[in-house]
């Protein structure tokens, strides 16, 4: 039902604004020249798809990659209201929101974008519908965070703000690892698990880099062998254990979950448990995978290991 209602908002607002401009052959004309002004080239996307771009687009609206965006230092006229709601004010400042995950396609339209940014997950006629609205660009979904971050700077013609981004964080990095460095031992082993109703997962090392990369704890063979995710049963939790775990919690019944098995010897026997190395981080900003929450997590990592 969601899905038919955007599509059907998208074509009436497209409708709309076509028979507007067909009133305003002046404004039609200045749009042209302002379209000529502006140098493109062709993208090709993740879906094959080839897009005329603008060479460095300057009103973006980010209904996937915001945290990308914003790293590279790119404030989005347009976002959802997902990413608008977790990243804090001085983030979000001067932001539109364009609704919900669908995202709104009348507020699109008022925003005027010249790139709208998609995860190549959506509905190919979804995508089809934004691209009548400004040139779209679909990514690849679920690639590494340092690496999308780089995809989505060459989109972008941010090259230069890539490196530099790079350059601080690494700094950043080097820090974090002398201030850990008294609290963990030569060849630390760690395990990331995430409660979900009444379910456990485990994800491939690649998705926290903060952990395995910045903080070089060493993954265990049976988080290596994972590559995309794992649902464990509590009886090979021991199995999936680490010296220090970082567990979070998608909601309240996982939360319950979690204090339910914390009762049970097969978790309060783990090493982890038994030498207070377990940390309880946050969901919302642990879950999600980008250049600008590696920054969050950096910071909140150094936080609970020198707790």
């Amino acid at each position: 039902m969601k899905i038919k209602t955007i599509y059907t908002i998208i074509s009436l607002a497209l409708v709309t604004v076509l028979t507007a401009c067909g009133d305003g052959d002046e404004n039609q004309e200045m749009g042209s020249e302002n379209e000529d002004a502006q140098s493109t080239r062709t993208y090709t996307d993740s879906l094959d798809r080839e897009v005329e771009i603008p060479e460095e687009p300057q009103d973006i609206v980010a209904i996937n990659y915001f945290g990308e965006l914003t790293a590279l230092g790119i404030t989005p006229v347009g976002a959802t209201d997902y990413d608008l709601d977790k990243y804090e004010d001085e983030v979000t400042e001067g932001i539109e929101s364009v609704g919900s995950e669908e995202a709104d396609a009348e507020k699109i339209l008022t925003l005027d974008p010249d790139l709208i940014v998609v995860s190549d997950y959506r509905e190919a006629e979804a995508i089809e519908n934004y691209e009548q609205i400004a040139p779209t660009v679909a990514l690849e979904f679920g690639k590494p965070p340092l690496e999308q971050l780089e995809t989505v700077a060459e989109l972008t013609g941010r090259e230069e703000e890539h490196e530099q981004w790079t350059e601080e964080y690494e700094a950043d990095v080097e820090e974090a690892r002398e201030e850990i460095d008294p609290y963990v031992e030569d060849g630390e082993t760690a395990v990331v698990m995430q409660f979900y109703e009444k379910d456990i997962y485990m994800y491939s090392t690649s998705t926290f880099p903060t952990i395995y990369d910045a903080a070089q704890f060493e993954p265990t063979e049976e988080a290596k062998n994972i590559t995309d995710s794992e649902s464990l049963s509590q009886e090979v939790i021991p199995e999936y254990s680490a010296d220090r775990i970082f567990v979070m919690f998608a909601d309240t019944t996982a939360e319950e979950n979690y204090e339910e098995l914390s009762e049970k010897s097969i978790w309060a026997d783990l090493p982890a448990v038994q030498n207070d190395k377990v940390h309880i981080v946050d969901n919302d900003y642990w879950s999600d995978f980008n250049a600008k929450l590696m920054e969050w997590q950096l910071d909140d990592l150094v936080e609970k290991i020198k707790e």
